[in-house]
């Protein structure tokens, strides 16, 4: 019935829209399970406890707080892993293998929720070190794959914006490009303050001082 309601949209756009609707959801589940009220509420509730203890065989930590983060995100990325062997070598909505992409939604939930459950029964002790390194070293990547996307739109559109100023002397465009460049600027100049402000207050925080300092040179020289 919702479905019937939408209006009508290619499978690549309605498929993009349902898979950032996943990740939407298992990110906000994992922000929930994080938030300190939510994490103690869960950990002082007997009923909660008890009950993920004696009929899942489940400890109470592992439910709550940075674990089940850890394994939350886990399940997501186990799940979107074996899409993408799945779908490895498909470059259009002809192939055969296209339906799994584009369809069987609710057998996906149903999978992801399933890898979640199963995440959650593996012991503290043989998961929370190597998902620690898991996750750092695909931050560190996702990071920079992020930097080169956002640096690559920056110039493209700045290019574009110089190029039809050069060819109409348009105003408007000028001005975009002034109020655009020194916006960031001052995005970058506010972030950079805020992580001194938070980042560097301790007496052994020389390295995070040099890595924001560094990068900070590296804003305006490059």
């Amino acid at each position: 019935l919702c479905c019937s309601a939408c209006p009508t949209a290619r499978n690549s756009t309605t498929t993009r829209i349902m898979y950032a609707v996943m990740l939407f959801v298992g990110t906000f589940v994992a922000c929930i399970m994080l938030a300190p009220g939510v994490q103690e509420k869960l950990a002082s509730n007997n009923w909660f406890c008890q009950g993920l203890s004696e009929y899942a065989g489940i400890k109470c930590e592992r439910a709550t707080g940075f674990q089940a983060v850890y394994r939350m995100c886990a399940a997501m990325a186990s799940f979107f892993f074996i899409f993408m062997l799945v779908m490895f070598g498909v470059k259009s909505s002809k192939d055969a293998r296209s339906p799994i992409q584009n369809g069987f939604w609710f057998f996906k939930y149903l999978m992801l929720a399933g890898l979640t459950v199963g995440f959650f029964f593996i012991r503290s002790e043989n998961l929370s070190t190597p998902l620690m390194w898991f996750g750092m070293v695909g931050g560190f990547l996702f990071i920079l794959i992020q930097l080169i996307l956002i640096v690559d739109f920056a110039h493209g559109l700045a290019e574009s914006w110089v190029d039809t100023y050069e060819e109409s002397e348009s105003r408007w465009c000028y001005a975009g490009l002034i109020t655009f460049s020194f916006g960031c600027y001052a995005v970058a100049l506010t972030g950079i303050v805020l992580m001194f402000i938070f980042y560097t207050t301790g007496a052994t925080c020389a390295l995070p001082k040099f890595f924001i300092s560094f990068n900070m040179i590296l804003c305006v020289g490059v």
